[in-house]
């Protein structure tokens, strides 16, 4: 079972949460005002996640307490967690002002405040001026912000955004990222956010809650996760590591020296959980690799360099990407900033590959990487 929580009395508090049969519980809080991301490969498992939150699924097993109430069979209809998603309906036949009214009349929302309450989320998300605008007539950009205004005229306590900024094009992306960062901090939202990639998970700037599948492997802020994962996971998944497998030669003072399966004795930062002539895997990002070229600098038996080829070059921009071909025919990759001489970076070139233990992470093997 993953547990994270934050420091501080969670707002909301999934206890040992199950989304699937046969899968494993986690626990995850969220202090008031925090804004969480969650991030996976898996879409789906994410969004049947905020399903789950607003009560339009269940979970197999846990709860799901707010405030420390459980809410977990309670109606979408009666508990103040509000889900945003492309699945919105959004009625086409009626204009801005009448589209956000119309779930508050239905749950009756007396007449005397409900003007009152359109008017100000129109003015949180700058719909004044489309007050009388046909939703079908709006941009993506503009009808997300006519969701977004639903959704916060029922003054949640969490908001769930769940695939917000699909069909928007970059430009309306941004504004729709600066609109929901401005409301967040204004309005001290308490926000789960389902990202779609690093790049997204990153933009809110608070803890990311990491899933491989249905399993949440860690939760931290982003340089936690970048610097010191927990799991091999965790560094594949968001550090974009490549994983090498080796045996654990030696132990020092936290510092493991690996001899690799594809050539080469290494050193990494150990987990604790590492013993000393074991099978490992050894994370190490692309940007924390530091290639020799034009020589190579010969080691002795103890310490054989690590050598690679080069696969292919890919220019792009301020660093190139490089695809290196180990001994034992794995495949890795290389960022670098741009170099003055490019002239030894070409495919089929050979060069060796080094980093500082401090930038390389040992963990013990698993069965299921």
């Amino acid at each position: 079972m993953a547990i994270s929580t934050q420091g501080g009395k969670p707002l909301l508090l999934l206890d040992n949460l199950c989304l699937f049969y046969g899968s494993e519980a986690f626990t995850l809080s969220v202090t008031e005002g925090e804004a969480l991301s969650l991030m996976g490969e898996e879409p789906g498992v994410l969004s049947r996640l905020c399903d789950i939150l607003a009560g339009f699924d269940k979970p197999v097993g846990g709860r799901i307490l707010l405030a420390g109430q459980d809410m977990t069979t309670c109606l979408p209809e009666r508990r103040p967690i509000v889900l945003v998603s492309p699945r919105d309906p959004v009625f086409g036949h009626l204009d801005v002002s009448e589209n956000i009214g119309f779930p508050l009349r239905v749950r009756g929302a007396r007449p005397d405040t409900l003007h009152a309450r359109i008017a100000r989320v129109m003015a949180l998300t700058g719909l004044e001026a489309l007050a009388t605008t046909r939703a079908d007539r709006l941009t993506p950009e503009q009808a997300l912000r006519l969701k977004l205004a639903r959704a916060l005229a029922y003054a949640p306590a969490i908001l769930v955004l769940d695939d917000v900024l699909s069909g928007l094009d970059m430009r309306s992306a941004a504004k729709a990222r600066q609109l929901l960062s401005t409301l967040q901090r204004a309005l001290g939202l308490s926000m789960i956010y389902a990202a779609r990639g690093r790049e997204d998970a990153l933009w809110l700037g608070g803890r990311i809650a990491l899933f491989d599948r249905e399993t949440l492997i860690q939760c931290a802020d982003a340089a936690t996760l970048l610097e010191r994962p927990s799991d091999p996971r965790s560094a594949g998944l968001f550090g974009e590591a490549n994983l090498l497998t080796g045996r654990v030669l030696a132990i020092e003072e936290d510092i493991a020296r690996v001899h690799l399966a594809c050539g080469g004795v290494v050193e990494a930062m150990a987990d604790e959980a590492l013993e000393e002539d074991s099978l490992c895997t050894l994370c190490v990002r692309p940007d924390r690799m530091t290639p020799l070229f034009g020589t190579t600098v010969a080691g002795d038996e103890d310490t054989p360099p690590l050598v690679a080829s080069i696969q292919s070059v890919l220019h792009a921009g301020d660093q190139i990407r490089l695809r290196l071909r180990l001994a034992d025919g794995a495949e890795i990759d290389m960022r670098r900033p741009l170099l003055q001489s490019m002239r030894a970076i070409k495919p089929g070139a050979t060069l060796q590959l080094a980093w500082q233990a401090s930038q390389a992470v040992a963990f013990p093997m698993k069965d299921d990487l």
